[in-house]
């Protein structure tokens, strides 16, 4: 740490996706500022780790040292589940661990914000900066490899009345399917994360200043003008590192950067949050603001498990690590070919339910339909999700099969959670309500798309039937009862009928196993104060001074897609706000 200024331009608490776009726009537009990105992770530079593709799921894992796991209260409305939401904990964040899919939301989403400057027609520019090859190095392609079972998938949803389109993430198109680009590079077959595209490239750069592995435990302040920071190295990298904490001072700005998680709590312990809550913790109040900390918002998950044709390549093999095959996938992967540079998700598709559908889905989610969808067909109600094989913990599946998933994301749910600290101590858990399927509406939705996902499951050519064991528990001679097939499945005319108990099997199998997508959004919501609003549109927290936030906190509602896309616009939006709020160059 001795290594590092103590006193800087501008103070980015996170090292995540956004701090890494506004930080490294800054930074390239004006060298002689001085800027320090604090990132309580390692340094992902060249980890191979993160650079390969096909290695998310090592990412998301405990002990791997590059994600933060955060543990939500038990509730009854996942089966008195604890769930457990992981977000990034390394340099770059959740762009350095996701699953890369390029995705997009419904354009609608933005205006239904109402926030001066953040509209669809103000924000799409910024979506599109960071996809142009002439204004960044990111890169947004295919794969260079195409799984059979995508293709399929895509097949089924033809078949089944879901249109193909070039583009699914265009931000205008609800129900369709297509491939799934991502945010791999086609050339090296690498990850495209944050870090490597904006704050690596910068390495020649004496004003750019990174410190890793190091948590921000508050925010300094003199009065309500935020002036610095405290940090002490983090003893979840290094148990015996020394804990004395150390003061850095931000001569213009801090800008919260650590996530929904992160930052909400972050400024609890500084003294901005809800004053009662924060009185009974013997914190001085900085900012009484009572909006910190709710409003959270993710998109539930629900993934089915399939069977599939032996001949079929998956990631089965990668997963379990079969030496037969591994030395040739890295062969491929030294010439940015083969299975090493896919993140397994080839194709998906944005659903609608039919007008029959709808009448299936029940009164709580029909009340929803007519206030929120119905006018709105943009907006996709789930986005499925074809997967290469049987992604997750290996124990339940049986060595040496072959498998598929389905995963179907819930994109505006009713459901809210919240977060709040215990105490002052950074290593302190806090008190953390997912909200996960709190709404009946939200599990309606899970039951009809877990019918639409089967569907196009048994219409694909490598289906051989359901993985029973991930599947819910239907009656003794149900019709919609597990199969197990030894060859390609019959041609499929008829959908399956469901009875009343089998939908109450599908209901508890869906509340046993959802789980969190890990997009965490809102706890600092950008909206006026008295509606619990955090930040204002400049992204300034209300009644402070030079003190911002620029994550996906700052979300006013959902967006109906996987969020890496929006914390990188989000990042480009800052920057250019930051550079006009100091008279900054921007390009």
């Amino acid at each position: 740490m001795a290594l590092h200024p103590t006193e800087v331009d501008i103070i980015f608490v996170g090292g995540g996706t956004s701090a890494s776009v506004a930080a490294g726009r800054l930074a390239s537009a004006n060298p002689a500022l001085e800027i320090l990105l604090v990132e309580q992770g390692p340094n992902n530079y060249q980890d191979r780790s993160v650079l390969t593709p096909s290695l998310f799921p090592t990412q998301i894992i405990p002990g791997s040292g590059h994600a933060i796991f955060w543990k939500g209260e038990e509730s009854e409305a996942v089966n008195g589940r604890e769930q457990t939401v992981v977000t990034g904990g390394i340099l770059g964040g959740g762009s350095s661990i996701n699953l890369m899919i390029y995705a997009r939301p419904a354009s609608s989403d933005f205006d239904d914000w109402n926030t001066p400057g953040w509209s669809s027609e103000d924000l799409i520019p910024f979506l599109q900066k960071a996809r142009l090859p002439y204004l960044i190095t990111f890169v947004v392609a295919y794969s260079p490899f195409y799984p059979t079972v995508a293709k399929e998938y895509l097949d089924a949803c033809i078949t089944g009345g879901i249109p193909q389109i070039d583009d699914l993430m265009d931000l205008r198109t609800g129900h369709a399917c297509g491939r799934l680009a991502q945010y791999i590079d086609p050339l090296t077959g690498y990850r495209q994360d944050a870090a490597h595209q904006y704050i690596h490239t910068q390495s020649n750069n004496k004003g750019l200043h990174v410190l890793t592995e190091t948590l921000v435990t508050r925010v300094l302040f003199e009065g309500t003008k935020a002036v610095g920071i405290e940090v002490v190295r983090n003893q979840g990298q290094d148990p015996d590192t020394n804990q004395s904490d150390r003061r850095i001072f931000a001569r213009k700005l801090v800008v919260m950067s650590a996530g929904a998680l992160g930052s909400s709590t972050i400024l609890q312990r500084s003294g901005i949050g809800e004053a009662s809550q924060l009185s009974d913790l013997s914190i001085q109040i900085v900012g009484d603001l009572p909006g910190v900390g709710k409003n959270y918002e993710d998109h539930p998950l629900c993934l089915w498990a399939y069977h599939v044709s032996e001949n079929v390549e998956t990631y089965d093999p990668l997963m379990e690590q079969q030496p037969e095959v591994m030395e040739r996938y890295q062969a491929e992967f030294e010439r940015g070919k083969g299975i090493f540079t896919s993140n397994s998700a080839g194709s998906g598709s944005k659903l609608r339910p039919t007008s029959n559908e709808l009448k299936a889905m029940g009164s709580d989610f029909n009340e929803r339909w007519k206030n929120y969808y119905e006018v709105a067909p943009d907006k996709a109600v789930v986005i499925q999700v074809c997967v290469n094989g049987f992604v997750g913990p290996r124990s339940p599946a049986p060595e040496k099969s072959r498998f598929m998933m389905i995963g179907n994301i819930a994109t505006y749910p009713l459901s809210k959670g919240q977060i709040h600290i215990t105490g002052t101590d950074p290593y302190l858990p806090p008190k953390f309500r997912t909200g996960l399927l709190e709404e009946q509406a939200d599990v309606e939705i899970q039951k009809w798309a877990y019918k639409k996902a089967r569907e196009c499951a048994r219409r694909m050519r490598s289906y051989r039937g359901e993985y029973a064991p991930l599947h819910p528990k239907f009656p003794k001679d149900s019709a919609a009862a597990c199969i197990r097939l030894d060859g390609p499945p019959p041609l499929v005319e008829e959908d399956l009928i469901y009875t009343p108990e089998d939908d109450a099997a599908i209901e508890v199998f869906i509340r046993q196993m959802s789980q969190s997508t890990y997009h965490s959004c809102g706890t600092l919501p950008m909206k006026p104060e008295a509606q619990g609003g955090c930040v204002d549109p400049r992204l300034n927290v209300h009644g402070t001074t030079n003190l911002k936030v620029a994550d996906l906190s700052i979300l006013p509602s959902n967006v109906g897609s996987p969020t890496y896309s929006i914390a990188l616009m989000i990042g480009e939006k800052a920057a250019v706000l930051i550079a006009e709020d100091l008279g900054l160059k921007l390009p």
